[in-house]
């Protein structure tokens, strides 16, 4: 009896021992982060933001293709997004405070001249910008008024004759200091330009936090990160292949 008390007991010790330094090693480990873009996106997408929104917060990833296959470029930006979360395109309105949730491509617009852009702002273009870049010049107005032909089109307008909802760009000069067009209701098919339509969203840009007493604010629509971050994305963004979701 006490020989096998005795043999239990060190067959105990060396259990415990055993377990005790198989702890580091046998803890589970931390979940990788996925490296893919969600369904829905296109198969010639080589940059997708992911942009998954609790309230106004988001975490905002950027997924970018090479020849390894799908890569984390930057995960967990902190963003923001609209001051009533986000809704369907389909199911917002213009002003109602949401962003819309989709899958949207990088947009195009065209300037006052014609000439078609992806990227625009108040200060200069990031380095390694691989768009087109508008400059924010006097006059520039971008419609927001539903029901009428400059419903989310870059118009030239003075300050006095762009009023809200319509905004004008140079208004903005930190909000509106670099920015990407994401195409949510863009194009000649656009809802929203005729009375008839519903207006379902004009003037949805990524763009740089707003602040309010220190803190990063909500928007009125878009979806927003600091300077840093928005300088880290905006240059991996090609047109024709870069992508948004925002859900």
């Amino acid at each position: 009896m006490t020989v096998r008390l005795r043999s239990v007991g060190i067959g105990m010790t060396i259990a415990a021992g055993l377990m005790q330094s198989c702890e580091p090693a046998c803890a589970p480990a931390p979940p990788t982060a996925v490296c893919a873009p969600p369904a829905g996106v296109p198969d010639s997408a080589r940059q997708v933001v992911v942009v998954t929104a609790s309230g106004i917060t988001a975490d905002v990833d950027l997924l970018v293709r090479d020849g390894a296959g799908w890569q984390c470029a930057a995960m967990d930006m902190p963003g923001r997004v609209g001051k009533n979360g986000v809704r369907d395109l389909a199911a917002r309105r213009s002003g109602d405070g949401t962003t819309p949730a989709g899958v949207f491509g990088l947009g195009t617009m065209t300037d006052t001249t014609g000439r078609p852009f992806q990227f625009f702002g108040n200060a200069s273009p990031p380095d390694g910008l691989r768009g087109a870049w508008h400059q924010v010049q006097p006059n520039d107005c971008w419609g927001a008024t539903p029901g009428t032909p400059d419903y989310n089109v870059l118009v030239s307008r003075p300050a006095g004759a762009c009023t809200s909802p319509d905004e004008y760009l140079p208004n903005l000069p930190t909000t509106y200091s670099q920015a990407a067009l994401i195409d949510a209701n863009m194009g000649p098919d656009r809802s929203g330009d005729d009375p008839s339509e519903p207006p379902l969203a004009a003037a949805i840009f990524l763009h740089r936090h707003t602040y309010r007493n220190g803190v990063a604010a909500a928007t009125s629509g878009c979806v927003s990160l600091n300077a840093e971050n928005l300088a880290r994305v905006l240059p991996q963004l090609v047109p024709g292949e870069a992508w948004f979701v925002i859900r």
